[in-house]
């Protein structure tokens, strides 16, 4: 008896804490803006440092939320982007550059922290964020792109609010700022180092189940 009055207690604990945490599962759709820093250039020969650019595109993803009892949260998430890459390409013995454009995929992973300004109950609970991410960009499809694909880490920071609509659903309105390593390490003008940083705004709308 002395024995089972210990573990029942222990038992109890871990219980009530498992269950005073709320996970949350949402769908997002959103538009990201990508930076404006130089990409470089695939040239061999008197390469430019805007011969490279990137467009905004539209994406869609999940986030996974496990909320504390108190104000705090953590999150796991992923996102795929549609964004456009442009490219100045010169072909062999062409005697002017093109410019090509083509549609590419970014994908993104992350994790990040939640402080809301709010306890956990209220209808309305606006938050502020931070972490870290990993972006895939993928590779255009013309032949003469010679760089492939390419992995970048980076952190993030930025907010939002969720609204509940009733006991086990919220919307939420989220604004991130990532910035990470500049993509697909491409030479630039005058003998500059390649790399840098590249930063990417992104604004989603999206709906979540609690449980």
């Amino acid at each position: 008896m002395k024995t089972r009055l210990p573990v029942a207690l222990l038992s109890f604990t871990v219980l009530g804490g498992v269950q005073a945490q709320t996970f949350e599962i949402s769908v997002l759709g959103g538009l990201s803006r990508m930076g404006r820093a130089p990409l470089g250039s695939i040239a061999e020969q008197n390469p430019k440092e805007d011969d490279t650019k990137l467009k905004s595109g539209f994406g869609y993803g999940v986030r996974v939320t496990l909320n504390t009892p108190g104000y705090y949260g953590h999150e796991l998430g992923y996102i795929y982007n549609r964004a456009t890459l442009r490219a100045r390409i010169q072909a062999e013995g062409a005697k002017e550059a093109i410019w090509k454009e083509d549609k590419i995929a970014v994908r993104q992973a992350f994790y990040n922290f939640l402080m809301y300004f709010m306890p956990k109950g209220e209808r309305f609970r606006p938050f502020m964020t931070g972490g870290l991410q990993m972006h895939q960009y993928g590779a255009p499809g013309f032949t003469e792109w010679s760089a492939g694909s390419t992995r970048n880490y980076g952190a993030n920071y930025g907010g939002g609010i969720k609204i509940k609509l009733f006991n086990r659903a919220l919307i939420r309105l989220d604004i991130r700022d990532y910035i990470g390593g500049k993509p697909y390490d491409l030479k630039l003008e005058d003998e500059k180092p390649s790399g840098g940083l590249y930063r990417q705004q992104e604004a989603s709308f999206g709906v979540a189940i609690t449980f």
